[in-house]
């Protein structure tokens, strides 16, 4: 079943990031990428080149866009769970930051918006007398008391964390 679910997606048509299921595996996303970039690395080979190889078209060049922009919209998205979870785990500010590649004060920015989104999604929930998901104000408290750590303070390993989410 996932094998056709796969193939069914690498034979899509991905012009724009909105022509890709919501809940698509980063794997498959990477695949259809590569399989396209490779086309277009087929342009760089010579007219006479002895074999038979598909050459890129302007629809691969704009897939590689859609898929590449999808790709860093999901990236995006996981990026505060991930901080969340290299934190409760034991890494430090400044580890998670290196990691990112950017200072500690921007990591604790994206971790603290993240919080701040999963604390909105569960009051919404919430008002709208469904099953609450995101952040309890507890766990929302507990996420924002990490971003107070020094930069090389760490959690201990395996200690419990009272703002372990539901993302």
């Amino acid at each position: 079943m996932t094998d056709d679910r796969h193939q069914h997606f690498m034979d899509s048509n991905v012009r724009r990031p909105d022509d890709i299921p919501p809940i698509v595996p980063l794997t498959w996303l990477a695949d259809k990428h590569a399989h396209h970039g490779d086309r277009l690395l087929n342009n760089l080979l010579p007219d006479d080149f002895p074999h038979d190889v598909d050459r890129g078209t302007a629809g691969d060049a704009l897939t590689l866009l859609a898929l590449g922009t999808a790709l860093r919209r999901s990236v995006e998205q996981h990026r505060g769970v991930d901080i969340h979870q290299a934190l409760t785990l034991g890494a430090t500010w400044a580890e998670v930051a290196l990691a990112l590649d950017v200072d500690t004060e921007r990591a604790r920015t994206w971790l603290q918006a993240w919080a701040d989104g999963q604390r909105s999604l569960y009051l919404l929930a919430e008002s709208e007398g469904h099953q609450p998901m995101g952040l309890s104000a507890s766990q929302h408290a507990a996420v924002v008391a990490l971003t107070e750590r020094g930069d090389g303070e760490a959690l201990p390993p395996n200690a419990s964390d009272p703002g372990e989410a539901s993302a």
